[in-house]
C-alpha cells in the first residue's frame, strides 16, 4: 500500500508547481476517503510523509483536506462537487465509485485514483494512455483471485466450501468470475455474500456460518479495507479464516493476504 502511495504521489507533486501559478493561496489536494475520519491513521500519516520526502509539506507549500464517506458511496458526488467549488488542484480518490464521482463533477481538475481495472471499469481508454484528467495505480485484481482460494486450500487442504465476502456495488464481473473459475478447479464448492455497507458485516458472517464456509475470501474493495478492524473481529470471532487483499488486513485479524 505503501508503494501506491508513494507512486501517487509522485504524479500529483509534478503537477503542483504548475497548478500553483499565479494562485493567490496554496494549491488544495482534495482526499476522498470510503471509511471514516476515526480510521484514517496510518494512511494520513503515510501520507504526509510520503508527501515531505518529495518537497511538498502542508501548511507550507500545500493543503491537504481529507473527506470521508464512512461507507456510503453515495456521499461521493456531493464530495467531488465540493471540491470543484473550492477550485481544488487536483482530486486524489481510492474507489471505483469515488473516481467516477470526481470524473463527472470535473473534466478539467487532475483526479489521481487507486481503483481496480481502468480499463474495464471505465476509467480510462488504456493503462498506457487512460486519456481525460485521471491517472493513478490500477490494481488489476481478477488474476490474483483465483491464486488467494488456491492459497488458502493450501492452508486448509481438508476445506470443501470456501465462501467469497463482496462489495458487489464495486466489484467487477470479471473479478468474480475468476473466483468461481478457481473453485472449480480446486474442486470446491463456492458461497457467496455480498455486503454494502459496514451495517451488513454482522449478517453476512451469519449467513456464512449458516451456509457451512470453511474459509472466506474478502475481495478487496476501500469500503471493506477501511473498516478491515470490524471485519477481522468478525473473522476471529466466528473462527473463520480470512485470506484478503491487503497485509494491513492480517494486522485486522485475517489470517492471510
Amino acid at each position: 500500500m505503501r508503494g501506491a502511495l508513494t507512486a501517487l504521489t509522485i504524479w500529483f507533486c509534478a503537477l503542483i508547481p504548475a497548478l500553483a501559478q499565479d494562485m493567490p493561496r496554496l494549491p488544495l489536494v482534495g482526499v476522498m476517503r470510503t471509511g471514516a475520519a476515526a480510521n484514517n491513521e496510518p494512511f494520513a500519516t503515510l501520507f504526509r510523509e510520503e508527501l515531505v520526502t518529495l518537497g511538498d509539506v502542508e501548511g507550507r507549500n500545500v493543503r491537504l483536506d481529507f473527506r470521508f464517506a464512512d461507507g456510503d458511496d453515495k456521499r461521493f458526488p456531493e464530495m467531488a462537487e465540493a471540491f470543484v467549488k473550492e477550485k481544488a488542484s487536483v482530486i486524489v480518490v481510492f474507489s471505483q465509485a469515488a473516481a467516477h464521482a470526481a470524473q463527472h463533477a470535473t473534466r478539467t481538475i487532475p483526479i489521481i485514483a487507486v481503483a481496480g481495472d481502468f480499463v474495464a471499469e471505465g476509467l480510462g481508454a488504456s493503462l498506457a494512455k487512460p486519456g481525460g484528467n485521471i491517472t493513478g495505480v490500477s490494481l488489476i485484481e481478477p488474476e490474483l483471485e483465483a491464486k488467494r482460494l488456491e492459497i488458502m486450500k493450501e492452508m486448509l487442504p481438508a476445506a470443501q466450501r470456501f465462501a467469497v465476502l463482496s462489495d458487489r456495488d464495486v466489484v467487477a464481473p470479471a473479478r468474480l468470475q475468476a473466483v468461481e473459475d478457481g473453485a472449480r478447479a480446486l474442486g470446491v464448492q463456492l458461497q457467496t455474500v455480498d455486503v454494502r455497507s459496514p451495517a451488513d458485516f454482522s449478517s453476512a458472517f451469519e449467513a456464512l456460518r449458516a451456509g457451512g464456509a470453511e474459509a472466506v475470501d474478502i475481495l478487496g474493495s476501500a469500503m471493506l479495507f477501511n473498516f478491515r478492524d470490524q471485519l477481522g473481529a468478525l473473522a476471529l470471532a466466528y473462527k473463520l479464516p480470512a485470506i484478503c487483499l491487503f497485509p494491513e488486513m492480517v494486522v485486522a485479524g485475517c489470517l492471510a493476504s
